[in-house]
């Protein structure tokens, strides 16, 4: 059946870029006041359906696209089926086999630890962890078990191996690019308690010899990890959630950090590549309001570097979340979002001083949400 979401705010972004230090001096402001395109969940519409083929199993398949509610412009990089697309069988008994482009396990497992469950603009947990909390892999073969007792399991596996022979007049070479990697995660539910855990290692090498202006040859192997839970105490739901990334990241290193590393004096590229050592944190609070509202808050923030690439250079986050979500009907809601956040990276060099960069992000804005 066809199904999907439209979400659209209006509302106000600002972002500074301060330069201290040896090298430049000064400020770039950037602001807006627009409509804004899936605030709270991103955009989407999508047809999905089952077949049951008896012994309580069923075939299943997911095709979902994401699209720009402002502009009406697709997104997700203009594929079509960008979100998911995928095929599978379903039991109760045995749990959920699907292959096809998918969420990594951490859209499972510890999305939902966020208070804003990954969304919610600047506020979104993302904004620091990166995407590894929530995150899509082409080429994924992916199990689900059922609710084990409380536990869940999960786990994908990743593989996208191409290669291409020159010979004779062509010359004499290959060119390759390999991923491959796996996606796990575990939960544990029971009552007012929920603990969930996550790891993510993908290798990555390319290779082509003949590539303008400079030959490639590279490979990366990332790796990152989510653990945290939830405790609801009726009155409110207590969220915290510790991650870490090792040479590279998945989906990133936060937006902030992302944003210091490339205005920083000398790092300019490669920053989340080899060598990059991450940490992250979040705090929050979700409280209902009467029978139909929810309030949301949180505090994320990370440390990030990667001394091969610059020596002395450390990026520290800090972001601050606040959001009430008002329900009018079971698929219709209006809401309100605000977020505060910064990012300082500071580098020292022996031959040419130091260097300091500090970005500050705020939003504020109010929207509408409707699922079908």
């Amino acid at each position: 059946h066809l199904y999907g979401l439209v979400d659209a705010g209006y509302g106000y972004q600002h972002t500074e870029t301060k330069h201290r230090g040896a090298y430049e001096h000064g400020k770039i402001k950037r602001s807006n006041i627009q409509v804004h395109s899936g605030v709270m969940n991103g955009n989407r519409w999508g047809l999905k359906g089952s077949e049951d083929l008896g012994n309580g199993t069923s075939a299943i398949f997911i095709l979902e696209s994401g699209f720009d509610l402002a502009n009406g412009e697709s997104i997700q990089g203009g594929r079509l089926f960008g979100r998911q697309a995928l095929v599978g069988l379903t039991s109760e008994n045995w749990g959920t086999f699907s292959i096809g482009r998918q969420y990594n396990a951490g859209e499972t497992f510890v999305a939902p630890i966020d208070p804003f469950s990954t969304g919610g603009g600047f506020a979104a947990a993302n904004s620091i962890f990166g995407n590894s909390i929530f995150d899509r892999y082409d080429s994924s073969i992916k199990y689900m078990t059922p609710n084990l007792g409380g536990f869940k399991f999960g786990v994908s596996a990743v593989h996208d191996d191409s290669e291409t022979k020159y010979s004779g007049s062509f010359g004499d070479y290959k060119v390759t690019s390999r991923r491959v990697g796996v996606s796990t995660g575990l939960s544990y539910s029971n009552g007012p308690i929920y603990i969930g855990a996550t790891f993510d290692y993908i290798d990555q090498k390319d290779r082509d010899p003949d590539a303008t202006p400079d030959p490639i040859d590279s490979r990366h192997k990332t790796k990152a990890w989510n653990i945290g839970g939830t405790y609801d105490f009726d009155v409110a739901k207590l969220h915290l959630l510790y991650g870490g990334q090792r040479d590279g990241s998945i989906g990133g290193v936060g937006m902030l950090a992302a944003r210091v590393a490339a205005d920083a004096p000398i790092v300019t590229t490669g920053f989340d590549g080899d060598g990059l050592k991450q940490h992250s944190w979040l705090a929050g609070i979700t409280a209902p309001v009467g029978d139909a509202g929810n309030l949301m808050f949180s505090y994320a923030g990370n440390v990030v570097k990667n001394e091969e690439v610059a020596d002395n250079f450390k990026v520290k986050s800090h972001n601050f979340g606040l959001g009430y979500r008002h329900n009018l009907s079971k698929r219709t809601s209006v809401y309100g979002v605000a977020t505060y956040g910064w990012s300082e990276g500071k580098e020292r060099h022996l031959a040419n001083g130091t260097g300091k960069v500090k970005v500050t992000a705020t939003q504020a804005i109010v929207g509408l949400q409707h699922r079908f």
